[in-house]
């Protein structure tokens, strides 16, 4: 071949082309990113709302409705689904994966704009954003000191966050729990009203006085002067100090005087807690796109530096750090990576039994490796859970190119060519079936990078990486490896023999008998035809009847040393009651001695009766529980938890996507009463599924709410409409933030609000007196004041109001048994018109991987077709090598069964993997025996002479590829549980494919080899020297 030639005839040049791509790689490695996961872009845009004081009925028809309206219409919408909670207006617009981020974000931009108008006037403006995964905290902190909370909160806000913010790599310090600092102004609604004026005149006087403004310029001849007035608040004693009003007699009525001024702190809606103490919890925020491990190094450099100056018992304690996931991860993965590459080494020692041989064909391992980690930067990679899984799948692929060549060289070395020649001739008898075998594994895993969906999302940078991988092996196999054997090998004398050790000996011996019995069992083979396909076929049956009691799932749960415990109380339950609640959940959980801490918010998502507790248990080593037991024993011990609904559930796979349960199954319809009641139906049907827990229907039952309908006639009568009216309630009982107080660089919130007395009971808000232009006038008087039942929230799928059931899995179940169950019940009771049912969660998910594989495996299986069929210039022949792809699959699902996994995404790549690999056996093989036919060898003599001929080499790959692989299989490190099924399918269907190829392959090459698809002319080929019998006496080594 060109290419050997050239680096056989210069080898200063083929040196210096390998060190310069070394070079290289090693430059690249050096600049790589590090993550945890590909930096995917989901095309998902979030318009956020916050209108105060509205309920959720108000939300939604106000507010939610005319942003669904207007965002419907925009192209490549997939879903909108939305929220009305009090005060808040969520709606989330889902694109399609082709859609662009930054014009899905612009458009809806634009369509809110065009509505803003009929949006209500006293709303904030809607903030859209888009949803990044890279905007995820990647480090948690809990804070303590000695210290007030307000006090905590403020040193935090001061000091510590614009220290972490203006690090490289940071984007954003967020900051939950502790008291804020904020200036209440309670009015006595009594005296209010004996000086003469309102809680809305008051409020207004506050905002107006709290101003400095530019009066404008003074010209002094050749100065000038800037007069500014000057009228901010310096303190809170100006505040009291403010006149508000005049008495009867004319003197000056202070704002100290009819209401009480108070530096307080702000009404807390979540409360932060850390084994069941007051924290203030610390998250950091990287950029998209920086080094997650730099940064998080960064921020742990500077709590430690400033953890001395602080004082006062300043302590941070770590809840939750993403680059210790990465680097476990890292390690196990490097680990793979290192004990694969060892095995291959010494498994090509074991069989080449040539120390210079086995020397040449390694370095192409770490040259391979290098190099591509210089094609990862080029494309902008990161070092992360799919690319280094790409690269440590790899490594029993790198190598194998470089065997086979080497192998053929030393088989020419052999037969008594000189090291030159030998190096050129072997490089060419196999060159093609090498780089068909190279093109098939592209092939194979080009389509895995371009699968639809977020699985090919997330599996694009894990194709491309392999793929380019294999590319630098080849090229590495065709230029170093027959440089190096062309220098470094020694010409051998046919017949000469020398002196081995007992080792080498006895492996010598070893494979010479394995050829040697080889040949009889493919000679019976062949004499047989008909008896092999028909065990064949008996064993196909019977092991795909076996593997068709494998359960089906999305990702495995991975043991991440935490869980979640998600607590809901009825709806009316305050926050104080909730924070009770979850104070007794974890004295509970603290009875489990593998707990180490327990870290909780309530009010989550702003729902004061709702709480989560991410619970941290001993690392996965130091433990001989599991978090599926853990879990289980959690939820036996909150059992007796008083009116509280308990769910347990691992983090999610990725955070930052939200929730993400097994079992999610969205009903909607224009009724709320029959969505919930199918709902329940749903719910039921769960329930009697084995292999489901925690079952839930989240129907968000209405709340008690006071609810204050205006009277329009006596409303008009007193000269006021409804929001003058909803005004003036909102400002008395949760008050206004009309300025602010500023010292120095600090700002604090000056509120105004009424006395506690005055808004305390309902009767007490009904008895209000609200200012009209024909005077004081009673709420009751104006509206009808009762106490009904509310909506919480309200949600909504595609415009529609929309009930959820969630379900956790049992220990052991398979989501897609429970998956196709629950779809054959519920389609027996069929919805009537105008009602849906949407499943989503990981039942969405799988039935995507399915889709997106069966796509990769079509397009594998037909590219793969094409390579072979240009690479042997035949229609027929690749149908012989495609065969063995069964025979690999019997092996990949029965080790699934045998060691209980379910088959996975992990399951599934490593069945990707077996198609390159078997195909690649199956070349080796079918190019032999086609050399040997166009020497004029019958088939079957064809056969004979190229299976024992190259089980070598197929051993050699095979088996470098399993033991590669034990590591992984057996390994119960983080991560683990995605990369054990992957390595346990490699191993079986690697075990099954290589026996059954090396015997099944012949009789389907010897039954094609009697098709004839067309007739074509002969064409003359240069003869090929026949190829000596591999050497079963004494090494004749180098």
């Amino acid at each position: 071949m060109f290419l050997s030639d050239v680096s056989i005839r210069r080898p200063v040049f083929t040196a210096m082309l390998s060190l310069c791509l070394i070079v290289l790689g090693l430059m690249g490695l050096g600049r790589l990113g590090t993550d945890l996961y590909p930096d995917v872009s989901f095309p998902v845009v979030v318009v956020t709302t916050v209108y105060k004081g509205a309920g959720p009925g108000e939300i939604e028809t106000q507010v939610v409705k005319p942003v669904e309206d207007a965002v419907a219409g925009i192209s490549g919408v997939d879903k909108i689904h939305s929220w009305s909670r009090e005060n808040l207006s969520t709606v989330v617009v889902q694109f399609t994966l082709s859609t662009n981020v930054d014009r899905a974000v612009q458009e809806v931009r634009d369509k809110i704009a065009g509505i803003a108008n009929k949006l209500p006037q006293t709303a904030d403006a809607p903030v859209v954003g888009r949803v990044d995964l890279s905007a995820t905290p990647i480090l948690t902190y809990a804070v303590s000191a000695d210290m007030p909370s307000q006090s905590l909160r403020r040193l935090i806000d001061d000091r510590i966050k614009p220290a972490l913010a203006q690090l490289e790599g940071a984007a954003e310090v967020r900051i939950t729990g502790g008291d804020t600092r904020e200036i209440q102004i309670d009015v006595d609604l009594d005296k209010a009203r004996s000086a003469g004026v309102s809680p809305l005149d008051i409020a207004q006087r506050v905002s107006a006085e709290n101003l400095d403004l530019p009066a404008g310029r003074l010209a002094l001849g050749a100065s000038e002067l800037t007069v500014r007035s000057l009228g901010q608040f310096r303190d809170v004693d100006e505040i009291r100090a403010l006149p508000v009003a005049r008495s009867r007699t004319g003197s000056q009525v202070r704002l100290s005087e009819i209401a009480t001024v108070t530096d307080g702190v702000a009404e807390r809606r979540t409360v932060a807690r850390l084994n069941s103490q007051d924290a203030v919890i610390l998250e950091v925020v990287k950029q998209p796109g920086s080094n997650t491990v730099a940064v998080s190094d960064a921020v742990k450099q500077v709590l430690k530096e400033m953890a001395p100056e602080v004082g006062q018992g300043f302590t941070a304690t770590l809840l939750i750090d993403q680059s210790e996931l990465i680097r476990e991860n890292a390690h196990e993965v490097w680990i793979a990576l290192v004990f694969g590459g060892a095995m291959a080494v010494l498994i090509i020692l074991m069989f080449l039994l040539d120390g210079r041989g086995t020397f040449i064909s390694s370095l192409a391992l770490p040259t391979s490796v290098i190099g591509t980690f210089f094609v990862m930067y080029l494309l902008d990679y990161t070092l992360n859970q799919m690319t280094l899984l790409g690269l440590s799948l790899a490594i029993g692929l790198l190598i194998d190119d470089a065997v086979v060549v080497r192998e053929a060289i030393t088989h020419r070395l052999e037969k008594g060519e000189d090291p030159m020649s030998a190096a050129a001739n072997g490089t060419n008898d196999v060159g093609l079936a090498v780089l068909a075998t190279t093109l098939s594994l592209v092939a194979v895993f080009v389509p895995v990078a371009f699968m639809p969906g977020i699985v090919g999302q997330f599996f694009k940078q894990f194709g491309i990486t392999i793929s380019a991988a294999v590319i630098v092996s080849l090229f590495i196999s065709f230029t170093l490896d027959p440089m190096l054997s062309a220098r470094l090998a020694k010409k051998r004398v046919p017949g000469e023999v020398h002196k081995e050790n007992a080792v080498a000996a006895g492996l010598r011996s070893f494979l010479d008998g394995t050829e040697r019995v080889y040949a009889r069992i493919l000679g019976w083979v062949l004499a047989h035809k008909w008896a092999t396909t028909g065990i064949t076929v008996v064993v196909l049956v019977l092991s795909f009847g076996a593997a068709s009691r494998l359960g089906a799932e999305f990702i495995s749960p991975e043991d991440r040393s935490q869980f979640l415990v998600d607590l809901q109380l009825p709806d009316s339950s305050s926050l104080s009651e909730t924070e009770a609640r979850t104070g007794e959940a974890e004295a509970l959980l603290r009875k489990l001695p593998e707990i180490t801490a327990i870290y909780s918010i309530v009010g989550t998502n702003g729902d004061v009766n709702k709480a989560r507790m991410r619970v941290l248990t001993v690392g996965k080593g130091e433990r001989t529980k599991g978090i599926p037991v853990l879990k289980d024993e959690a939820r036996a011990l909150l059992t007796p938890l008083v009116a509280t609904r308990v769910n347990l559930s691992d983090p999610p796979t990725i955070e930052g996507l939200g929730d993400y349960y097994p079992i999610m199954v969205r009903i909607t319809g224009p009724d709320l009463t029959r969505v919930n009641q199918e709902a329940e139906r749903v719910a039921g049907i769960l329930r009697g599924l084995k292999g489901t827990e925690d079952v839930r229907v989240e129907a968000n039952p209405p709340k008690p709410e006071l609810q204050i309908r205006i009277d329009r006639a006596r409303a008009s009568d007193a000269d006021i409409n409804a929001a003058g009216l909803a005004t003036q309630l909102r400002l008395a009982i949760s008050g206004d933030v009309v300025a602010k107080l500023r010292e120095g660089t600090n700002e604090t919130d000056i509120r105004v609000r009424l006395a506690e007395r005055d808004r305390s009971t309902p009767e007490r808000v009904a008895q209000l007196e609200v200012y009209t232009p024909r005077g004081l006038r009673p709420v009751s008087d104006l509206a009808q004041v009762e106490l009904r039942d509310g909506p919480s929230v309200i949600e909504h799928e595609n415009r529609e109001r929309q009930i959820a059931v969630y379900s956790q899995l049992a220990k052991g179940a398979a989501l897609g048994d429970i998956a196709n169950a629950l779809k054959e019940q519920v389609k027996l009771s069929p919805l009537p018109p105008g009602y849906a049912i949407v499943y989503d969660g990981q039942m969405k998910s799988l039935d995507e991987q399915n889709e997106a594989f069966t796509l990769a495996f079509g397009l594998a299986f037909v590219f793969i077709y094409m390579v072979l069929a240009s690479q042997f210039e035949s229609f027929k022949h690749p149908f012989t090598i495609m065969a063995s792809l069964p025979l690999a699959l019997v092996g990949a699902l029965l080790g699934l069964v045998v060691t209980g996994y379910h088959l996975s995404m992990g399951a599934m790549i490593g069945v990707i993997l077996l198609m390159g690999l078997v195909t690649k056996n199956a070349i080796l093989l079918i190019d032999g025996a086609l050399q040997h036919l166009r020497e004029g060898d019958s088939v079957d003599v064809a056969l004979m002479k190229a299976g024992p001929r190259r089980l070598r080499p197929i051993l050699m790959t095979s088996a470098a590829m399993a033991i590669g692989m034990v590591p992984t299989a057996v390994g119960s490190g983080t991560g683990s549980e995605f990369r054990a099924p992957m390595a346990i399918s490699v191993i079986g269907g690697v075990i099954t494919s290589t026996f059954l190829t090396l015997l099944v392959v012949p009789v389907v090459f010897a039954a094609m080899e009697k098709v004839r698809f067309w007739k074509t002319p002969k064409v003359e080929t240069p003869p090929v020297p026949e190829e000596a019998p591999v050497s079963s006496g004494p090494s004749r080594a180098a």
